[in-house]
């Protein structure tokens, strides 16, 4: 049951719903583009005369070296130059930096049909899409994606040009009434519920499991122990009801965004900042992962400063009317606590040095920590928002090798699919992002892209750039 101290917060978070679905609901039509498809290239690339950070150890260096590629998967990374075919294309990378493609290890793929091309833009290769449509919001218009697995495995056949994409499942809460949007939301109440609720999304090919905030102890325990049993990872908001010490102290989830559980973004901790410390040990004993998404509560600000987002120079890839939606999502959070709602008490944007704190915690008791920004949502840009995330978390005391390693092999392993990307070394796939400079000596360096490789094909930033100027004259007549 829940507790009388939940109750007004509920009620206040039941008003959020409210505004957001409500702007869904009567939000823009999305525009579904036809992205392209991958460029055909020679079989074999060798990359030469490249200083490598393979980010197998930290800031290991290989200078000199070669990576070379066949049918997407590195086959060699070293300084054996007798190793290169005959037949192989030779890009040279004299003077330049390679270092695994980037992970967002939190978005959305929403509204925006670009987002796929401005991760990519960026260097992001790898992304894990946090909630799907349910079968209720395939043909919903607001959207700009229909089926988001089978858009996953159209990226896997080599059918479009996209990060690699592993999904969430839809959002498991238990909510009713008026406003409970079936597009997006499953409606889960009870032991039995949830345990079916796993195994639906496991049979249709879901990598994770996403619960909310709003359900129930009893439902979300049976999705702990059945997903557990099957392998498949939980992850999402941690329930009101269970609270963070149940969840680590039981190791019950895989992944924590957005630190919930720790803080009531739009208020105070929901622990006492001098267990800190001691809450961030016991996540890191579990080993539980946390993704802060510090990008997008930076986001939620005042209305008077909503378009502080112009500053990002990737803005101009969101459309007017995605744009609007961001900012009345964005308002109805000032006017909850304009009207005094109870656990409405100050903008997340206000209040960043209590997130700080958190991850500080975090780092400092080596808890696992991927990089992920909520991008999609709430003012967050896709790919250019993962910098500023690294950028935060150096601020916050992660090394530049940590940062780097927070999108790559740490977001690997957080994804469960190390085997398959976050470091440069034979058998992973070859997305790889080629630099002017060297990012271990500067984190802003990452932004300094010469090369994207994705699937093993090369593109100049400048020539994905040209990619989505094309879409968007195309589809603005």
């Amino acid at each position: 049951m829940v507790g009388k101290k939940y109750r007004l917060w509920i009620i206040g978070l039941l008003l959020v719903c409210v505004l957001f679905i409500t702007s869904c609901l009567t939000g823009p039509r999305a525009v579904r583009l036809e992205l392209p498809k991958p460029k055909e290239v020679n079989a074999t690339q060798a990359f030469v005369h490249a200083t490598v950070i393979p980010m197998t150890e930290p800031d290991k260096i290989i200078e000199n070296a070669v990576v070379i590629v066949e049918d997407k998967k590195i086959v060699y990374v070293g300084t054996d130059y007798e190793r290169i075919p005959a037949s192989a294309d030779r890009i040279d990378c004299t003077g330049k930096w390679i270092v695994p493609g980037l992970a967002d290890a939190h978005v959305h793929l929403l509204f925006n049909a670009l987002d796929p091309l401005l991760f990519l833009a960026n260097g992001v290769t790898s992304v894990r899409n946090m909630a799907s449509f349910t079968d209720a919001g395939r043909d919903d218009a607001r959207f700009a994606f229909s089926d988001h697995l089978e858009f996953r495995d159209s990226v896997r056949k080599g059918e479009v040009l996209s990060p690699w994409v592993y999904q969430a499942s839809p959002i498991h809460e238990a909510r009713t009434g008026k406003y409970f949007d079936k597009s997006l939301y499953l409606d889960t109440k009870t032991a039995n519920e949830g345990v079916d609720a796993v195994r639906r999304a496991n049979e249709k090919g879901f990598e994770y499991f996403k619960v909310y905030n709003k359900l129930p102890s009893s439902a979300f325990y049976s999705i702990a122990k059945e997903a557990k049993k099957l392998g498949f990872p939980v992850v999402g908001h941690v329930p009101h009801e269970v609270g963070i010490e149940e969840v680590v102290d039981g190791s019950l989830m895989h992944s924590i965004e957005h630190l919930t559980g720790y803080i009531n973004p739009f208020g105070t901790f929901k622990i006492e900042p001098e267990i800190l410390d001691e809450i961030a040990n016991r996540t890191a004993e579990a080993g539980i992962w946390n993704i802060p998404t510090l990008e997008v509560w930076r986001n939620i600000v005042a209305p008077e400063h909503i378009d502080a987002i112009d500053a990002d120079p990737w803005t101009r890839y969101i459309s007017p009317s995605n744009r609007a939606f961001w900012s009345a999502s964005v308002e109805s959070f000032s006017k909850l606590i304009q009207k005094n709602v109870e656990g409405y008490s100050v903008l997340p944007s206000d209040h960043m040095e209590d997130f700080a704190l958190i991850v500080e915690a975090l780092i400092r008791a080596n808890a696992p920590i991927a990089a992920g920004t909520d991008s999609g949502t709430l003012n967050v840009v896709a790919g250019f928002s993962l910098h500023k995330e690294l950028e935060r978390l150096v601020a916050l005391g992660m090394t530049t090798w940590e940062a780097i390693a927070a999108s790559t092999v740490r977001a690997s392993e957080c994804f469960e699919k190390s085997d398959e990307f976050g470091t440069v070394q034979a058998g992973r796939r070859s997305d790889l992002l080629v630099l002017n400079s060297n990012p271990l000596e500067d984190i802003n360096n990452l932004r300094d892209i010469n090369l994207v490789v994705v699937q093993g094909v090369p593109y100049r930033q400048s020539e994905l750039v040209g990619m989505l100027d094309q879409l968007v004259e195309k589809n603005s007549h």
